[in-house]
């Protein structure tokens, strides 16, 4: 996935350690993935995990408790208080007293804008890399089935 990485890293190493070393190439793309798109949302104040968790917030008309949004986000509670502020400040979320937090008629038009935006970097990075989004979802989506993880990791093994 990463050019130039094979180089980087012996054989003895990955061959010792592929889970690891799986782990750590998903990583450094997440991380570089988050760099590339992340630098073009920032023309509209918002990082991908921003534009993430409005997205998630935006699925629940209702509102949604911050104990849900953690789990969603894959965060603690604090760390959703504490990343979701901004975002009520700004206007784009609010905050009920019960704790809920609703998206805003401004945040739904931001989501707009930046959807719009975040496709066209992720489709650069995507295609710089070689990579087929669609086989990436397949591949790594947490909506699959555990016998259809099990199936695709004897396949790569095997």
């Amino acid at each position: 996935m990463r050019r130039g990485h094979q180089d980087t890293v012996g054989t003895a190493v990955m061959n010792s350690a592929p889970n690891l070393e799986a782990a750590l190439t998903v990583a450094w793309a997440k991380s570089a993935l988050d760099t590339a798109v992340g630098a073009a949302l920032a023309r509209v104040g918002l990082s991908l995990d921003d534009l993430r968790r409005l997205r998630i917030i935006g699925t629940h008309p209702q509102g949604l408790t911050r104990e849900d949004l953690a789990e969603a986000m894959g965060e603690t509670r604090s760390q959703t208080i504490r990343s979701s502020s901004p975002l009520v400040k700004l206007g784009w979320l609010s905050r009920a007293e019960s704790g809920e937090f609703s998206l805003t008629d401004s945040g739904r038009r931001l989501i707009d804008q930046a959807e719009g935006i975040a496709e066209k970097a992720a489709a650069r990075w995507f295609t710089n890399f070689g990579l087929s989004p669609t086989a990436v979802i397949a591949s790594v989506s947490p909506n699959r089935s555990a016998s259809s993880k099990q199936g695709a990791g004897q396949r790569e093994t095997g």
